[in-house]
């Protein structure tokens, strides 16, 4: 079957049975390692203003790396993923934390299109998820999901690949990044139109990770010396650069969207 024709669901279940999205924690080194959060996370922290005992809600968690870190930060969390592998892999993965410290973070497999709970949470989050839901109806109802889980004055966050940047054919034709499940090209225009039409406000959306996508040039010098000074500089001036968005979208590999529920 074709995979743009085919449920990602099923496609993430074949991909995932015996690779990928596994983490442990043996030491106090990788426990050091596995409490920081990248600059994703402390841009939507800042944004959100959200701090722990904030509940937190993650959809397609994983192997467990973003749910075991802010579970580190003091968060209670809550994840699922569609993969019974996956999952076991990352309740092993909080097993191994908890022995170093003790953490709130549980996990379960489902299917977010049947997935229904009477819980409600401070933040709904997803990385890299919902972009491989190519139809818009279907994205609609994940967002009106996430929307029902996330309480009054609470946030759904949205970590997507940027679908504009200037390196997006190359990675879509040769495979890079792991591009094996078909996505839509995101846009800011896209993910604001998406978050305003289930009611959320304020709409904030920033592209994110500049230059990130020269990680994965086939060109050594590129992508292993060149890359690195140029993400670094990239992410700490340009988010302050009066520049069109539309500009920015042209250099960034991923898009941070952060909707508030109105209360």
């Amino acid at each position: 079957m074709n995979n743009m024709k085919k449920n990602p669901t099923e496609l993430w279940k074949e991909i995932l049975k015996l690779q990928a999205y596994e983490h442990h924690c043996h030491s106090a080194s990788d426990l050091k390692k596995t409490n920081k959060l990248g600059w994703a996370w402390r841009r939507i922290l800042r944004v959100t203003q959200i701090i722990p005992p904030a509940k937190l809600f993650e959809l397609g968690s994983g192997g467990g790396r973003n749910l075991v870190a802010l579970a580190l930060k003091g968060f209670p969390i809550h994840g699922i993923d569609v993969s019974p592998n996956v999952v076991e892999r990352a309740k092993h993965f909080i097993q191994e934390v908890k022995e170093f410290q003790a953490i709130k973070a549980t996990i379960e497999v489902a299917d977010i299109l049947e997935y229904e709970t009477q819980e409600t949470y401070d933040m709904c989050f997803h990385v890299g998820v919902v972009e491989h839901f190519l139809e818009d109806g279907i994205r609609q109802s994940i967002w009106k999901k996430l929307y029902d889980f996330t309480k009054p004055g609470g946030w759904i966050v949205s970590i997507v690949p940027c679908g504009m940047h200037i390196m997006r054919n190359m990675i879509r034709t040769r495979g890079l990044a792991g591009y094996q499940i078909p996505e839509i090209d995101y846009s800011c225009g896209l993910h604001r139109k998406e978050f305003i039409k289930i009611g959320l406000s304020p709409v904030i959306i920033k592209p994110h990770n500049f230059f990130g996508f020269l990680n994965c040039h086939p060109n050594y010098l590129l992508s292993k010396f060149i890359a690195p000074m140029l993400i670094i500089f990239g992410n700490l001036l340009l988010p302050q650069f009066p520049i069109k968005e539309k500009i920015k979208e042209k250099l960034a590999h991923t898009i941070l969207a952060c909707g508030r529920r109105p209360e």
